[in-house]
């Protein structure tokens, strides 16, 4: 009598085979859409409005009139109060301004080799997403004639994200204007362009930064001295696709040097997501 065998026991194992490749790609496509449908119902952040922010720190007759409660658009960062950062200060003073009587002059002493010595102040609640443009203009005096490639100046940041990343400017070997994504470490540096000048000291120049902010190789980013363009560079200039800059940093926002003081004044600000 001939042998009658059930479907079961016919298939073969290259059919089994197949039948578990089909299983693991339909699993795989249903979390791929799972993880689409979660992207899709937090969409990114719409475009910020028009806005321009300036100060040229007229007002202020001490330091802390700049920062007296809610209402102020400028005050410290409470990890750079002056107790918390001996021989860091910030103050207003008249011993140089670049226009009117004022100017905002910071003291940030040497790194002691555990915590970043800084002296800045910030302007908090801002909103720039990916798509927008940044522009910002301030009048900068770097006082003396020490080493200062150690020397940070601004800070955009999102206060939204661990360690608060965002594109600094700082001053590379050789005192040129140099970025990178601070406390990103998987985007490049951008580098001052082939015979840049050096940071100029002991006079006021005019540092003008524009950045196009994307998380990919679209971004951008151009900095001027004096109108005259120092860097001009592609590439990421925002953390993640969804990342908010809110926060933004002006004056020796990080002293990297061990051996030197640094001091600085700045005078008016102005800070937009339209062109300057």
């Amino acid at each position: 009598m001939p042998q009658i065998l059930s479907p079961s026991s016919s298939a073969s194992p290259r059919s089994l085979r197949c039948l578990t490749a089909v299983g693991a790609f339909v699993a795989l496509a249903g979390s791929a859409g799972a993880a689409w449908w979660l992207w899709a119902a937090h969409p990114l952040p719409p475009p910020s409005p028009p806005f321009v922010f300036r100060n040229g720190f007229e007002d202020p007759t001490k330091t802390d009139d700049l920062f007296p409660g809610d209402a102020t658009p400028l005050k410290k960062a409470p990890h750079q109060a002056i107790a918390v950062s001996p021989g860091n200060t910030v103050a207003v003073t008249t011993e140089r301004a670049h226009s009117g009587r004022n100017a905002l002059k910071f003291i940030a002493a040497p790194f002691d080799g555990k915590k970043t010595s800084e002296a800045d102040i910030e302007r908090e609640g801002l909103r720039f997403v990916k798509g927008d443009d940044v522009w910002f203009s301030a009048w900068y005096w770097l006082e003396g004639t020490s080493e200062a490639s150690t020397v940070f100046l601004w800070d955009l940041e999102s206060t939204a994200l661990r360690n608060t990343p965002g594109r600094r400017l700082f001053l590379q070997n050789g005192e040129m204007v140099a970025s990178d994504l601070g406390k990103w470490w998987t985007a490049k540096k951008f580098r001052a362009s082939e015979g840049a000048p050096k940071f100029p000291k002991d006079r006021w120049v005019e540092v003008k930064i524009h950045l196009y902010l994307s998380d990919g190789a679209d971004g951008r980013m151009q900095v001027w001295q004096d109108q005259i363009k120092v860097l001009d560079e592609a590439g990421k200039t925002l953390p993640r696709a969804k990342t908010v800059y809110d926060r933004m940093q002006v004056g020796v926002t990080a002293n990297t040097g061990r051996t030197t003081a640094q001091t600085l004044f700045v005078d008016d600000v102005v800070l937009s997501n339209r062109p300057l």
